[in-house]
């Protein structure tokens, strides 16, 4: 409801006239936390500079809104209404997800430079062809370049293709399933995805932590816990004892495992 409402789903799917669709992922929950988080952040500097503290608070309304900062500035600038493009760009081509002989890839050839390199590789003739030689004009004959790009792609496979395009550095990428993500080199050696040993599960992975520290590096420290593992270490450090604590588990104002 908050993606549809912020206006996310509005321009999210293959193209206009088509049924709405959502981010596979949940887009206002996972940034209504990092915001909250950067709020909190900025309180407590507020706090140490003045000590005062106030109240800090966001929504997934909200959250929805700020992932719109383009689309918006789109249609404040233009008048018009921003609509679904699939994966690709409002202002450049080719710049979106292209299908090759085994799966799809991503393409960054925007710029002169960039599709001067990529048609060499794909098709000189592009070149020379006033449907495509210029941004513009790629722009207002897309679907003719579409189509025209995924005939040729279609010839090689991914590898084949993105070997290619990094050796001559054009911008392009594998569309991975997840589990290809989590096996990525890129992944592994920047501890995204790491193994702990869990007390029933045994060893278990999960996702590392996305930003790092020079000075302070950090990470998850502990696998999920069970149902009622910490409560009695949790209200210890809260400064209650065994007996306050035991009373709460027979009152059923909390749960322990131990």
């Amino acid at each position: 409801m908050a993606q549809g409402m912020a206006g996310i789903m509005s321009v999210t799917g293959e193209g206009p006239g088509r049924p709405p669709v959502k981010p596979g992922v949940p887009m206002t929950d996972i940034t209504g936390g990092i915001l909250l988080a950067m709020g909190i952040c900025a309180a407590l500097r507020h706090r140490e500079v003045t000590g005062e503290g106030q109240m800090v608070d966001t929504s997934l309304f909200e959250a929805g809104i700020v992932q719109t900062y383009w689309h918006s500035a789109i249609a404040f600038s233009t008048g018009e209404i921003p609509v679904p493009l699939g994966s690709g760009h409002p202002l450049n081509a080719p710049y979106q997800a292209l299908k090759t002989k085994d799966g799809w890839i991503t393409v960054g050839a925007a710029n002169r430079s960039t599709w001067k390199r990529f048609a060499e590789l794909v098709d000189p003739r592009m070149l020379e062809d006033s449907r495509f030689s210029t941004n513009e004009a790629r722009m207002e004959n897309l679907p003719d370049l579409v189509a025209h790009l995924n005939s040729l792609l279609e010839k090689k496979t991914t590898d084949a293709w993105l070997t290619l395009f990094e050796n001559a550095g054009v911008p392009a990428g594998p569309i991975n399933s997840i589990p290809q993500m989590h096996a990525d080199p890129q992944v592994l050696a920047r501890e995204m995805v790491v193994t702990q040993t869990h007390a029933e599960a045994g060893p278990v992975k999960t996702l590392g932590l996305p930003v790092k520290f020079s000075n302070t590096p950090g990470g998850p420290r502990h696998p999920a816990s069970l149902y009622g593992q910490h409560t009695r270490e949790i209200l210890y450090e809260a400064g209650y004892d065994d007996s306050e604590i035991d009373a709460f588990i027979s009152q059923q104002v909390t749960v322990a495992s131990s």
